[in-house]
């Protein structure tokens, strides 16, 4: 084709592409590359290098972009963790958005604050290239930022029926808070079980979370119908960053598995973050 013959603009078509896709082979501090590179992970390899090269793996991320995707053997269309994943500061973390699931809960959390618009900037700590921050050790250093997060499930309202094979029945609520975040971050706690009554339930429960890497953590809210013989119904769940949590009594308003509204379906919680201090023995406590 001649110049003559071109219908496309140069400066037009060179947009089309923003990132070069490379095959990666290995660390390399030194090596100055194009900031559009690109390399792709299967979801095995990046957890390896996640577990071996922790921190090389963020250094990376910092200055190239990693796309990382399931597995093939999931035939069934189940997702990995995604956490694992940002932990590293991986940029693009594909999932099989087809399938309802926790992971997919994660995702929606994740991308709350921004509208769910699809980018989000990292922390400070892990934009730099000489990044001290290792995923798999938050014992110290960069992001460590002990923070005591404590949480009263207090009641819900208008819980739904799990299925229409159900409607019938009288649902029994419990309540799931759980922290995703760096390992030691990682968490889960239940209140007791109420019989017989999803209109407006009451726990108060208190559970206490000792957060290390706040800026990384998701709390999710899971309310499930408990069930004697079999597992028990998913009922409705809210994810959201820590970084978004307001201190003080709070509605939160359930969402569907699909991630729709459930309105008018909510939990009344009550939140406390108090800073927290590195005692001579080791030992985080409340800062008075």
């Amino acid at each position: 084709m001649t110049q003559r013959d071109c219908k496309l603009s140069p400066e037009l078509s060179d947009l089309v592409v923003y990132t070069h896709s490379v095959a990666f082979k290995q660390f390399d501090p030194c090596a100055k590359k194009p900031p559009n590179e690109i390399s792709s992970f299967s979801e095995s390899d990046a957890l390896k290098l996640i577990k071996e090269s922790g921190k090389l793996f963020v250094r990376h991320n910092s200055m190239q972009l990693s796309r990382i995707y399931p597995s093939g053997q999931r035939v069934q269309s189940s997702n990995y963790n995604p956490q694992d994943m940002w932990n590293a500061g991986c940029q693009m973390v594909a999932l099989n958005f087809q399938t309802q699931c926790e992971e997919m809960d994660l995702n929606r959390g994740r991308f709350l604050p921004n509208g769910c618009c699809g980018y989000l900037l990292k922390p400070s700590f892990m934009c730099q290239p000489d990044s001290e921050f290792n995923p798999e050790n938050t014992g110290g250093g960069p992001g460590h930022n002990p923070t005591l997060l404590t949480i009263k499930v207090i009641s819900a309202q208008q819980l739904p029926k799990p299925d229409k094979e159900k409607l019938s029945s009288i649902v029994d609520p419990l309540v799931w808070v759980q922290t995703y975040g760096a390992p030691i971050d990682n968490n889960r706690k239940k209140t007791h079980r109420i019989d017989n009554n999803g209109f407006n339930p009451r726990w108060d429960c208190t559970f206490k979370f000792q957060i290390h890497v706040p800026e990384l953590v998701l709390v999710r809210f899971k309310v499930e119908d408990h069930d004697y013989a079999t597992k028990n119904d998913f009922l409705g769940q809210f994810t959201l960053p820590f970084t978004s949590m307001r201190t003080g009594y709070r509605h939160v308003h359930l969402l569907q598995a699909d991630g729709s509204s459930m309105s008018p379906s909510s939990l009344f919680i009550h939140v406390k973050i108090t800073p927290s201090y590195s005692s001579p023995a080791g030992q985080v406590g409340d800062r008075k």
